[in-house]
């Protein structure tokens, strides 16, 4: 019997979002050991927060999950629009997902992804769209088993 919940934030001021800003830390941290070259800014949990909070339910979906009241994942997707070229319709764009290590593999991650792929379907996107870090086989292996598959390659120079 599972004892999280999964529920989209609808404001600002929930509370639950305190608590987002330490698990995007600790997701970039695992990002970096698996070859993500680009580090975390000071505070960049935050900063990133408050870069999306303005936008809640009309450009982006928060979703927290939460374990006996303990926040112990978050998820984010966004709609932007295709560059004109490709036909400029909408694409729904999951920008980070995160479950902590000790509530891994309970489906929390999937339920995550649900209330996002639902928000997205609801927004009428044509497609959606992700990045994983290329060594973050778990992650790869997640994703392909919602149904995405590979696409392009993204390199970088440092």
């Amino acid at each position: 019997m599972s004892n999280f919940t999964v529920r989209a934030v609808q404001r600002a001021d929930d509370p639950a979002l305190a608590k987002v800003p330490a698990l995007f830390g600790t997701m970039h941290a695992e990002m970096a050991e698996q070859g993500m070259g680009q580090r975390l800014a000071p505070d960049g949990g935050r900063t990133w927060l408050d870069g999306v909070i303005g936008g809640l339910e009309r450009f982006g979906r928060i979703a927290v999950a939460e374990w006996d009241g303990e926040v112990i994942g978050f998820a984010h997707a966004a709609v932007k629009l295709a560059p004109e070229h490709l036909g400029g319709g909408r694409i729904g764009h999951v920008t980070h997902l995160y479950v902590t290590p000790a509530h891994r593999r309970s489906g929390i991650a999937r339920a995550l992804a649900a209330s996002l792929h639902e928000w997205l379907r609801t927004r009428r996107v044509m497609s959606i769209e992700l990045q994983v870090v290329h060594r973050n086989e778990a992650g790869l292996a997640f994703w392909r088993s919602l149904g995405y598959a590979p696409e392009l390659l993204q390199m970088r120079k440092h």
